[in-house]
């Protein structure tokens, strides 16, 4: 399935925000028109991935009222510190309002009493971490899908969890638990993914702190702070906030939680990926803990950029030229090309071909929008058509280039006045690869490979007054 609905979510969830400083919209309460399954696929899209890549097969198994929407907005006065996710998807092993504050109850919770059956895999990687896997664990919150880009791009999350366990049941055998495994189906194309799920938000693989971190999922038994009355140390203390009967932040309803955390996900053109978020209450069904999770950003591995051809000149000096934008196809990109720099659509191609009927420099520009997230971007480059090249008939101004062919330099005999002419250097296809001022007597080309270049001298008022082919050798 693809999406582009992107904008529409957000407006949505906008208005809600405004009612309060933090304001969580359970699926069940959006639309009683719209199904539970529509609806997160729609956060699914609008919150975590965007519109730009194919979601399919999503599953979810967990009561509705665990799983939801959220926004937030900084109050100073309720809150000492920023909370710093303003919107997303938030995730509980109990009732979703439970996370919103005054947090003037330290045991909110909504027990469902669902047990959940642990395979063998869980068992494998809770006893990795010294969480002990032989305790019952309850009312999971289960989210999974498949996820395919058709171009490498870098997704960053926003994550904050938060429990009310804090700071009394702190201990590997009630230790509330998130977990975001990530695996490859289908083909092998990613060497950092197999079939064999990865959990992409351990402790470890935070990026935006600058402390001494003991790598173990997120829980509540491996991110804690000294606990006196259990005499037990702190734990990768650097990422927790203690919210007490909300000292720290009353909007939110939970006795701690973590700083926001970063953490990427790589996804590469043409592979499939699929993504099993889980929250699980272990030990016994009390006591909420939740996750918010939010996209920060992203970015395409290949930057708006483009090639051409070298030109193909007919017997009436029509010279043909094919560009090419390097940006990887998907069907939310348009692309608009001008060749003739005059404000007017010539192409919307992504690979067009174009006529220059003109000799000398002309100025191309193509402009990308992304349907998916609003944005555009555009670059232009000056490329040159040689079929018959008008340069000033000045014969008082008196230029030449030497040697020719050249291998490690090039010498420019100008006039005196050298401070009126610019120099650039352009290779066969017309590209202008360095403009020089001020340029005096000799131009080093050591990084030039070797072939056929141009010198194109101007004045101060950009006209032509020399223009020459190089060999280099």
């Amino acid at each position: 399935m693809r999406y582009n609905f992107f904008l529409i979510i957000f407006f949505s969830s906008f208005f809600y925000a405004t009612k309060a400083q933090l304001e969580v919209i359970p699926m069940i309460s959006i639309n009683n028109s719209d199904s539970v399954f529509n609806q997160i696929e729609n956060l699914i899209v609008s919150e975590l991935f965007g519109c730009d890549v194919e979601i399919n097969n999503i599953i979810y198994n967990g009561n509705e009222q665990a799983i939801g929407s959220f926004n937030y907005i900084q109050d100073d006065n309720l809150c000492s510190g920023e909370f710093n996710i303003d919107r997303g998807i938030l995730m509980t092993t109990g009732l979703i309002d439970h996370a919103v504050g005054p947090n003037n109850n330290g045991d909110d919770s909504q027990s469902w009493s669902d047990e959940y059956v642990v395979d063998d895999f869980m068992i494998d990687y809770l006893s990795e971490f010294s969480i002990n896997p032989n305790v019952p664990m309850y009312d999971a919150a289960i989210l999974e899908f498949d996820v395919q880009s058709n171009y490498n791009q870098s997704i960053d999350f926003e994550v904050i969890f938060g429990s009310e366990e804090y700071t009394e049941w702190m201990s590997p055998y009630y230790s509330d638990i998130f977990c975001f495994f990530v695996s490859e189906i289908n083909n092998d194309i990613d060497p950092n993914f197999s079939n064999n799920p990865i959990n992409i938000m351990e402790t470890a693989d935070v990026n935006n702190i600058n402390c001494d971190i003991e790598n173990a999922p997120i829980s509540v038994w491996n991110i804690r702070p000294y606990s006196p009355n259990l005499g037990i140390p702190g734990m990768n203390e650097c990422l927790y906030i203690d919210n007490e009967n909300g000292d720290f932040c009353d909007a939110i309803g939970y006795d701690g939680y973590t700083i926001p955390m970063l953490f990427n996900f790589n996804l590469l053109a043409e592979a499939s990926y699929h993504v099993k978020m889980i929250i699980l209450d272990g030990g016994g069904p009390s006591f909420d803990s939740g996750v918010f999770l939010k996209r920060s950003n992203s970015s395409s591995s290949s930057l708006i950029d483009f090639t051409w051809t070298e030109p193909t000149y007919d017997d009436v000096g029509g010279a043909t030229v094919v560009f090419n934008s390097i940006n990887t196809y998907n069907l939310n990109t348009d692309y608009f090309w001008d060749f003739n720099n005059d404000g007017i659509i010539d192409s919307y191609e992504i690979t067009p071909e174009h006529i220059f009927t003109d000799s000398g420099f002309h100025t191309v520009t193509l402009q990308v929008f992304n349907s998916c997230t609003g944005f555009t971007s555009s670059i232009s480059y000056e490329i040159f058509i040689d079929s018959n090249v008008n340069v000033i008939d000045n014969f008082e101004v008196k230029i030449s280039v030497y040697p020719n062919p050249a291998k490690d330099y090039i010498s420019i005999y100008l006039p005196k006045d050298e401070n009126q002419y610019i120099v650039e250097l352009i290779d066969f296809s017309g590209r202008v690869l360095s403009q020089i001022h001020n340029v005096g007597h000799m131009v080093n080309i050591p990084r030039m490979s070797k072939g056929v270049y141009y010198v194109h001298v101007k004045n101060n008022l950009n006209q032509s007054m020399y223009f020459e082919k190089v060999l280099v050798l």
